[in-house]
């Protein structure tokens, strides 16, 4: 048995994508292609919504109040942090299935079964490499920090995890974990996970600490192979907002009505398709593109590029209050970076 996996929480766009996810896993079924043993997993506060489209789909739902999420983000208040504990728990509570956890902003594009069956004691799963920490050492974090700085804290600070004193370097990969494909026995290295979460984010507050995490652990203990044939991630922020505006038209009260079959051959075409069309609608959309800009230079401290992006940006769409508030606040922050 594989548990399929899914965290969706807060609001109708990050249901709506966790919907075309879970279909996109079964679209690839059909009479010649049986399914395989799998039990879909929600980790949710609004199952309802997701009734109304996968009624057909053996789900079983786990409610998540405000208290247990701001639990979950422990005492270093990582709401990133929450993934790892439901993947930790969902282990637990099952521990003879393997796992296949996905984000809400993910699709499949290609027939799973492959992917299913590579999962094995010693062998995980996870989307893709996406650095080497050695190679961004340049990249700003915050409080005037970079990544050079992490490395170091990482080289010169032994941490103890299950396997007694144990040092990381910047010659280690950071793995992208859209994707997690685990077997049961990394149930054994989640407290290591959760350790190095908290420690790493307290001491950085670097916003990817989840996956830093899960890339050191489970590299130093199997081997990782990528998912990235499978699955399309669109983690960026302007393809979040072209892909939502693309799965509002497709996946609404009329897709909800549809036969289950009906609603596979629907979503199986829209993931054929997506890819190219959220290309497509950043190009008709530059907005979106000069907003992002704007949001990665202020991040990065580079104001100069951030304020000609921000500028291009208003120009288009001069009503959005919320990017000024944003403006003003990374202006503020600039000012008092100098003192």
């Amino acid at each position: 048995m594989t548990n399929l996996v899914v965290l969706s929480y807060g609001s109708q766009k990050e249901y709506r994508r966790a919907v075309l996810a879970v279909l996109s896993f079964f679209s690839f079924y059909d009479a010649q292609s049986p399914l395989p043993e799998v039990n879909v997993i929600i980790y949710t506060d609004r199952s309802d919504y997701f009734e109304q489209f996968l009624g057909d789909v053996p789900v079983q739902y786990v409610i998540l109040t405000p208290e247990q999420q701001t639990a979950m983000m422990g005492t270093v208040g990582y709401r990133h942090r929450i993934k790892a504990v439901v993947v930790g728990d969902t282990l637990v509570q099952h521990p003879a299935d393997n796992l296949l956890f996905f984000d809400s902003d993910t699709f499949f594009v290609k027939h799973p079964g492959p992917l299913l069956a590579s999962i094995r004691p010693g062998v995980d799963v996870m989307h893709t490499v996406e650095f080497t920490f050695n190679d961004i050492a340049t990249q700003p974090l915050p409080h005037d920090k970079t990544v050079a700085d992490f490395v170091r804290m990482m080289e010169q600070e032994p941490f103890q995890t299950t396997r007694g004193a144990e040092r990381f370097s910047g010659t280690q990969q950071c793995w992208n974990s859209g994707v997690l494909g685990l077997a049961p026995s990394v149930a054994a290295y989640l407290p290591d996970v959760y350790q190095l979460i908290d420690h790493l984010y307290a001491n950085s507050h670097w916003h990817i600490i989840e996956q830093i995490a899960f890339s050191l652990v489970l590299q130093t203990r199997d081997q990782i192979l990528p998912a990235i044939d499978y699955v399309y991630h669109y983690w960026e922020g302007d393809k979040k907002v072209a892909a939502d505006a693309l799965l509002t038209e497709a996946i609404d009260g009329r897709f909800a009505a549809l036969p289950y079959a009906d609603k596979l051959a629907v979503v199986r075409q829209l993931v054929e398709r997506l890819p190219k069309a959220i290309a497509t609608y950043l190009s008709e959309h530059a907005e979106i593109g000069l907003k992002q800009d704007a949001i990665t230079f202020f991040n990065a401290n580079r104001f100069g590029p951030a304020y000609r992006a921000a500028l291009a940006y208003l120009l288009k769409v001069p009503a959005d209050r919320k990017f000024l508030k944003d403006v003003l606040y990374h202006t503020k922050r600039g000012l008092t970076q100098r003192g």
